[in-house]
């Protein structure tokens, strides 16, 4: 096709990519007022209607990550996250963590047998890999909730700082470009949105910080909340290298604007840890009794 051709095209494609990325900006906003409050009132609420949303987010984020590096769908593996949540509701955050630990050995050993022998040790890695994956983070929420001096607020923060940076990446990003920040991984990612990311997660720790009058640990209230941030978007960054790895777009359809779970939930699952370890050794910050 001769250039002048080619140009005309890209220009005529031009407007419908702004369309498009209209309509998925509006998918994006309507998918997040209907799901942020139903999370947030699940986490107020707590107990069993809690951790049983946190299992069956975990299930589907589990179901996406087989499909992804196994391209099979193994629907029996789904209620491996439910078992660890019983565990962990009879036996306490210990047994639940090494029942995780077996099970993920278990999934990875018998969806190697069903399709045909036991998996090459790299591949192996990445099946077992993906209950952990998806349950640490289960686990981290379900302790932070209902655990010891724990508390609604807690998840609370964790889930509006990671919600803070990813609205600060995208609009930053999209509104000052500049340099790519891992463009072999992620192109459309870059380090003004990772700055605005931040920056967002700061301004949500000082708005936190005034609301529930946590004035004497303010300074380390957005410490942790960029800390948070940064964690979160490494986490983006891992789950677009799977992705890319695999050779797919998203990890499914199920949230319209969002592509599947593990698209939306990729922050949170590294970020969610790191929090429940920090609260473990005694980090309070005036968000727990």
């Amino acid at each position: 096709m001769p250039s002048g051709n080619s140009a005309d095209v890209i220009a005529a494609m031009a407007p419908l990519s702004a369309i498009a990325d209209r309509r998925n900006l509006s998918y994006r906003i309507l998918s997040g007022a209907i799901l942020g409050p139903v999370t947030l009132w699940l986490a107020y609420v707590g107990g069993i209607p809690f951790q049983v949303a946190l299992a069956a987010v975990a299930a589907v984020s589990l179901g996406e990550w087989l499909k992804m590096t196994t391209d099979k769908r193994w629907p029996w593996a789904l209620p491996a996250p439910f078992i660890v949540l019983l565990i962990y509701h009879e036996a306490g955050i210990a047994a639940a963590i090494a029942t995780l630990a077996v099970l993920a050995v278990m999934l990875a050993v018998l969806i190697g047998r069903r399709s045909g022998g036991l998996p090459a040790p790299g591949s192996f890695g990445v099946i077992a890999f993906g209950l952990p994956y998806v349950g640490l983070p289960l686990l981290a929420l379900a302790w932070l909730r209902d655990g010891a001096a724990s508390d609604w607020k807690l998840v609370f923060f964790v889930l509006v700082v990671i919600w803070g940076t990813d609205v600060g990446a995208y609009f930053v990003g999209r509104l000052l470009g500049g340099p790519r920040l891992a463009p072999s991984v992620s192109p459309n990612k870059t380090w003004s949105g990772a700055i605005g990311g931040g920056v967002v997660a700061a301004l949500v720790a000082l708005i936190w910080g005034q609301v529930f009058s946590v004035v004497a640990g303010s300074v380390q209230l957005v410490a942790v909340a960029v800390m948070l941030s940064f964690v979160g978007q490494c986490g983006d960054l891992f789950e677009s290298a799977v992705k890319r790895r695999y050779g797919v777009k998203d990890s499914g359809d199920l949230i319209p604007g969002h592509g599947g779970m593990l698209d939306r939930i990729d922050a949170l699952l590294a970020a969610a840890p790191v929090f429940a370890i920090l609260h473990a050794f005694g980090l309070n910050l005036g968000l727990s009794p």
